[in-house]
């Protein structure tokens, strides 16, 4: 009898402390749209110091967009190089974090929509530097070009998640780029056209 007793309390007990066991809570997993748009507003600011503003709807804050650091008297390779670097390792890193994503996640228009603001927001920057008054485009435009091999990594990534034909989302993204093809041109970002599906 005692021992019946005893079960039960110990029974019960486990059950108790079970019970009051925290369930730990699988974190839901990130969505391609929401790490570019992290992405984005990580390289903001790193992109501003090229000196030239980008459009305010893909800047976290407008002091940012306004912060530049870069102009005639300062560009060179010494002082881009190390800005193109950190916003290359920013966008190696989002591109970890896709293709870490669960088996069966896709992308979406919301998504491209996310990836053309990302490749503005650094770009357009850039661009404006290599055109300012005093730099010498020819001399500075080669130490932009590590941004058209990791921006063009990031699209690959984000395309192959993007339900439909190839051609038909590569003709969509360019589109929502529209006018920065002729930059991304300019630039000699070879490998990022290449990866829009644009003939060069």
């Amino acid at each position: 009898m005692f021992f019946a007793k005893l079960a039960t309390v110990a029974v019960i007990a486990f059950g108790t402390f079970v019970a009051a066991t925290p369930v730990e809570v699988k974190k839901r997993a990130d969505s391609v749209t929401s790490i570019l748009d992290a992405l984005t507003e990580q390289v903001a600011p790193l992109a501003a110091q090229f000196g030239t503003p980008f459009p305010l709807d893909v800047c976290a804050s407008p002091d940012v967009a306004s912060a530049g650091t870069l102009d005639a008297s300062s560009a060179s390779g010494d002082s881009i190089s190390p800005i193109v670097d950190q916003i290359q390792s920013a966008v190696s890193s989002a591109v970890d974090q896709i293709n870490a994503l669960p088996p069966g996640t896709t992308a979406d228009s919301s998504s491209l929509t996310s990836l053309s603001n990302v490749i503005s927001t650094i770009v357009t920057p850039a661009n404006g530097l290599s055109q300012t008054q005093g730099v010498d485009s020819k001399k500075i435009i080669p130490f932009f070009s590590p941004l058209g091999v990791v921006l063009a990594l990031l699209v690959k990534v984000v395309l192959k998640l993007v339900v439909g034909l190839l051609v038909v989302v590569e003709a969509t993204l360019v589109t929502l780029l529209g006018g920065l093809i002729v930059v991304l041109s300019h630039l000699n970002l070879t490998p990022l056209l290449l990866a829009l599906g644009v003939i060069l």
